[in-house]
């Protein structure tokens, strides 16, 4: 049973786990979402470690460790094998549940995410690695005005991205400050990982959903990603950024339900 991770449990049925994306915390999610989805599901809202009220690690934040802890919370808590919904970083480390722990995932949903977030070879639609290191530097030296930069980056091209940057910069500190160490290894995460072979084991039915202007994940990217999985459904929001659940809440929320309740 993992005795690091702050999870808020709210709503009765099938359990459904939300695992936000690097340097946030739980309480990003859209309390409208929330309320709509606990008339049907039991929701655990996750708060990564070292992330919002989650005690740091006392081992390296990765993958392996993240997916770890996670495992352990689902066996103490989990009725059965539930949704799990990630969002950027999330969405790495529900499909990394779901190749690791398959038994513990009925479907995935994985929003404005990855297999790999980084331009390698035979990978093109995907972020440019200097940016990310650049952010890795700055993050050592500055690491609020690091942060306030890549949550502008999130909003790039978005149709609502004035209100949007405003909301998810009136949450960032919203459950204290964010470990540094936690930081650091979570954006080694975005720089290094890459689960694009991993998951061709992945059988249970998985839901992508991204925004038509995202400049992390973008449209090519997320029908490349599509292309990986074995089951799966595609979805893009016109107009959306990096975080649609944000930005464009009905229609994200509509979409979500359709594939929810299918």
């Amino acid at each position: 049973m993992s005795k690091i991770l702050h999870v808020v449990v709210r709503g009765e049925g099938p359990d459904l786990v939300f695992v936000h994306g690097w340097a946030m915390h739980g309480g990003i999610w859209p309390e409208q979402l929330l309320l709509e989805l606990e008339k049907n599901f039991r929701l655990h809202i996750v708060d990564l470690p070292g992330h919002g009220h989650s005690a740091a690690l006392s081992e390296v934040f990765s993958l392996a460790t993240v997916s770890a802890e996670l495992h352990d919370y689902a066996s103490a808590h989990l009725q059965a094998s539930a949704i799990w919904l990630g969002w950027s970083l999330g969405g790495m480390l529900v499909s990394n549940m779901a190749v690791l722990y398959p038994q513990q995932v009925a479907k995935l949903v994985i929003v404005s995410s990855s297999l790999c977030f980084c331009k390698t070879d035979g990978w093109p639609d995907a972020m440019d690695a200097k940016v990310l290191a650049l952010f890795a530097e700055q993050l050592g030296k500055d690491y609020r005005s690091t942060l306030s930069r890549f949550l502008a980056l999130q909003f790039k091209g978005d149709s609502h991205a004035r209100e949007g940057l405003r909301c998810l910069r009136d949450h960032l500190f919203a459950r204290s400050e964010p470990d540094s160490e936690s930081l650091s290894a979570g954006l080694k995460i975005l720089q290094d990982e890459d689960l694009r072979w991993q998951v061709v084991k992945i059988e249970q039915p998985v839901y992508l959903i991204g925004g038509e202007n995202d400049s992390l994940t973008p449209v090519a990217a997320l029908q490349n990603i599509a292309a990986q999985f074995a089951r799966v459904e595609l979805s893009i929001i016109k107009g959306a950024g990096h975080a649609p659940f944000i930005s464009h809440q009905q229609i994200f929320q509509q979409q979500l339900m359709t594939f929810l309740y299918a």
